[in-house]
């Protein structure tokens, strides 16, 4: 894991912060708090996302042992990403800022694409 790095920390949430910092990390791990996806999958979610930088936030976060990646096709090089049991156990943390942002995303002024079934 490449926060072992790192060993002194501000706080707890710092701790948090240090795995799953950058700006398109928490929405990967959202997306696969449901279920696996591949890398098509990611880019259809998440439309504004360069590959680039895609590839290099699922390969800090397979690095850190959030994820893992498993081949689908070999041939066509397709691969599956899920969450391990280490990055599932960030849904709580991951429920709970997704909570606060159904409640306070009109405060902010900001619209998501959720139905209006689930409070958006």
């Amino acid at each position: 894991m490449t926060v072992a790095r790192r060993r002194t920390f501000a706080c707890p949430v710092d701790v948090t912060l240090s795995l799953i910092h950058g700006k398109w990390k928490p929405m990967i791990l959202w997306l696969l708090s449901t279920r696996h996806h591949r890398f098509s999958d990611f880019q259809a979610a998440m439309p504004q996302v360069a590959h680039k930088v895609l590839s290099q936030q699922l390969r800090q976060l397979e690095a850190d042992g959030l994820i893992c990646r498993t081949v689908r096709d070999a041939r066509r090089q397709h691969m599956d990403y899920r969450l391990t049991e280490f990055g599932r156990s960030l849904r709580p943390a991951l429920n709970a800022l997704a909570a606060w942002g159904k409640v306070h995303h009109r405060v902010l002024g900001a619209e998501y694409g959720a139905p209006a079934s689930e409070g958006g």
